[in-house]
């Protein structure tokens, strides 16, 4: 199990149809481009994408009982390698859905916890 940074927005899983269109746009305005999007099962999805010549996965999945300690109730988490640029990606993605819900955020989801992101 590898170290991640992690966030989530407090939202029903539906709103993913509205949410994912959103953060696409912003990581290819932010990256070198999306280079593939994909699911197997529409429950999670994989967003490849490249920055400063580096792939990165950021995985987007959806639960209810996830961080229950941070947050009781429905929320769509974006789970990224705890390397590189991670941080600066992951305020890419809050930008994208700021106004959508509120937005909790981990740099290291082993050793620290999540704070509620502030526009």
């Amino acid at each position: 199990m590898g170290v991640n940074t992690k966030m989530f927005i407090a939202a029903k899983k539906e709103a993913i149809i509205e949410i994912m269109p959103k953060v696409i746009k912003e990581l290819n305005d932010y990256s070198n481009g999306i280079k593939k999007c994909y699911t197997h099962d529409f429950c999670s999805f994989s967003v490849i994408f490249t920055v400063n010549g580096e792939t990165r996965d950021l995985f987007v999945t959806h639960s209810y009982n996830d961080y229950s300690d941070v947050y009781k109730g429905d929320k769509i988490i974006f789970s990224l390698g705890c390397w590189g640029l991670s941080e600066e990606i992951m305020m890419v993605v809050a930008k994208a859905i700021e106004n959508m819900g509120e937005i909790y955020y981990t740099k290291n989801d082993c050793k620290d916890d999540f704070v509620k992101y502030k526009i």
